[in-house]
Formats: C-alpha cells, structure tokens, sequence
C-alpha cells in the first residue's frame, strides 16, 4: 500500500447522529488498524462533511496520487450508480447506459415516513464546491452480498430467538 493513495468511506448521510456515528467508528477501526493510511469519512448528502470538504481535507493534509472511495451502503442504487460518480467527477457506466436525463426518485425507501415526496436538497448542495483533485479517485463497489454479512445478519435474528 503506498502512503500516496486516502481512502474516503462515504456514507449516505442523515439528520438523525446513528449514521454518522457508525462512520467514525469505522473510520477510527480504520485508522487505529493502518495508521499511516490517511482515512476520513463523509457524507453524500444531508450531513456535513460533505464528498468535496472530504477530498479537500484528504489532499490538504497528504500528498495524495488516488484516493479509494468506499461506499458503505448495502447495495448499488442510483446513488453509487449515478449521483455519487457525478459528485467525484468520474465515469459513471450509469449515464452512458441510460443517456443524461433526471431520474426522480424520492426517498421513501430510507427516508422512513419524513417529508414524504422530492426533495431537492440532495444533488445540488455540492454543486458549487466541485472536487478538486489531479489523481486518481477510484470508487468501489458497495458492501453488496457477503457471508459476513450475512452472519451479522443471523446475529440479529438470534439476538431476539
């Protein structure tokens, strides 16, 4: 591993603290783990710091040539798919799949009954801070489908057996 590559884990972001919570924590396993990997964590939306002030701080404080960008979600969505790659500037197969026109999608599926319909507060809140970075910025895939997971998964359940 080269002292010139940051890693950004990239969570979704929401106005209640668990998310953020959950982040850091693995931001610090992250760091206490690998300390000479320069690591930070940020958001997609919603909450502060947001992909660009994250980028910044990675770059700021090393001297980066790339920087993975780990999304911690459980799935590809249109947001790892086609919002995130806009955000970080890079190639999205998305948009090339599906031409450059706007998907509305509100947020009923992790928005559990707040504010119900679109709202545009994502997408746009970044825009005018762009990421400023010359390297490379590779995204990863999600979290996707994995026996570890599934174990978690079988210790909730049993957590309640």
């Amino acid at each position: 591993m080269s002292d010139k590559t940051g890693i950004l884990l990239l969570s979704h972001g929401s106005r209640l603290d668990d998310g953020e919570e959950v982040i850091k924590a693995y931001k610090e396993m992250y760091a206490e783990e690998f300390p000479d990997m320069p690591v930070e964590y940020g958001f997609m939306e919603i909450r502060k710091p947001g992909i660009p002030e994250t980028i910044k701080k990675l770059t700021e404080e090393n001297d980066l040539e790339k920087i993975i960008v780990v999304p911690v979600f459980v799935a590809h969505g249109l947001h790892t798919k086609r919002d995130i790659p806009g955000m970080l500037g890079i190639e999205s197969d998305f948009e090339s799949e599906e031409g450059h026109h706007h998907h509305h999608h509100d947020h009923d599926d992790h928005d559990h009954g707040h504010s119900h319909g679109h709202h545009h507060h994502h997408h746009h809140d970044h825009d005018e801070e762009p990421v400023k970075f010359d390297g490379e910025i590779v995204l990863t895939d999600p979290l996707g489908i994995d026996k570890r997971m599934y174990e978690i998964i079988k210790d909730r359940v049993s957590e309640h057996l």
